[in-house]
């Protein structure tokens, strides 16, 4: 038998351990539902279900319920997780760094190498906090197609003012 989503969806919210517990949950619900959409698809899943032989519903309701739970599990923060744990690893000087904090320095950098250099391996990623100096030589790295920077900050006393404003989805 055929169930739709939106049937194993309801399903799975009244789930209990037997047929019996399960469709006395969904018969509960159905007066009070106001939407006659959502009400046509209760009726729709508990005459489906009133069909199916008691061992093999139980089973069915069962393995709806771990279906569910499995896909919740799977929610954002895991995937968010998973690209984080896949994006290449940012090196170099630390944000709080005794760099950032020199009389000195004037730029921070974030920086991709290109070709393998004297900074590092191609596709690595290093933060720099840079002199005006220092600052050039990263510029002629970065137009003899060494490095990309990524991203430039001008440092006043410790203190960050990137040169653009983060877009609104990265905020």
């Amino acid at each position: 038998m055929k169930f739709s989503k939106s049937e194993l969806d309801i399903i799975y919210q009244c789930a209990g351990p037997t047929k019996a517990e399960t469709l006395a949950g969904m018969k509960e619900i159905v007066p009070v539902i106001k939407d006659l959409l959502t009400k046509a698809i209760v009726e729709n899943a508990i005459r489906k279900l009133e069909k199916i032989p008691e061992p093999e519903c139980s089973q069915f309701v069962a393995a709806t319920k771990a279906r569910f739970l499995a896909e919740r599990d799977n929610s954002i923060r895991q995937r968010l997780a998973a690209a984080k744990a896949q994006e290449p690893i940012m090196q170099g000087h630390d944000l709080s760094g005794k760099e950032r904090f020199r009389p000195e320095t004037r730029h921070m950098i974030t920086l991709e190498v290109q070709k393998q250099c004297f900074v590092g391996f191609k596709g690595e990623r290093f933060r720099f906090f840079l002199s005006d100096e220092g600052y050039r030589n990263a510029k002629c790295s970065e137009q003899e197609g060494e490095i990309k920077i990524k991203s430039h900050a001008a440092v006043v006393a410790g203190n960050l003012y990137p040169d653009k404003k983060p877009k609104q989805q990265e905020r």
